[in-house]
């Protein structure tokens, strides 16, 4: 009896840690493409679903354009919900993807133009490029876990000049 309560929350835990792994994930970025099928960012892509367009709380009445920045949720590869954020309001602080430009790093601490600050740790994995190329105004794509702890920075350009804050 006491093997099958052992297998059983193991068996529990294991689903509690699935449904954790595949929920919904907030993503703050700016849309590279659209072509009605797919929503493009940088360094990533999903299929736009059926997933509705708000702003505020009305339906977008048109297409999204390049540039447009978004809060989209998305589960396994699909968009379930999209918004098109108030630039005055201040983002969501759960968001998992998040696009950005980097006003100025201190030590391990990184301040961002919208998103606020983000902490470096050894761990973080880099793509094209690494701290070296934290200069204030480079863009940047951020991926943090379940937990809100940065697991990766994507530097789009890092050859690039920064061109300081749109």
């Amino acid at each position: 009896m006491a093997g099958w309560r052992r297998k059983g929350a193991s068996a529990m835990l294991a689903l509690l840690l699935l449904g954790t792994a595949c929920g919904e994930e907030l993503w703050l970025v700016e849309l590279e493409a659209d072509d009605g099928l797919w929503l493009h960012f940088k360094g990533a892509a999903l299929e736009r679903g059926s997933a509705p367009v708000w702003q505020g709380r009305q339906l977008l009445g048109h297409e999204l354009r390049p540039g447009t920045r978004l809060a989209l949720w998305q589960e396994a590869g699909v968009a379930s919900r999209i918004t098109v954020p108030d630039p005055a309001e201040p983002p969501p602080t759960d968001w998992q993807r998040g696009q950005d430009r980097l006003r100025l790093r201190t030590g391990n601490t990184l301040q961002l133009a919208r998103l606020g600050t983000v902490l470096l740790h050894e761990e973080v994995r880099w793509i094209n490029g690494g701290v070296a190329d934290l200069v204030p105004g480079i863009e940047l794509v951020l991926t943090r876990d379940a937990k809100g702890r940065l697991s990766e920075v994507l530097i789009p350009d890092p050859e690039g000049e920064p061109d300081g804050e749109r």
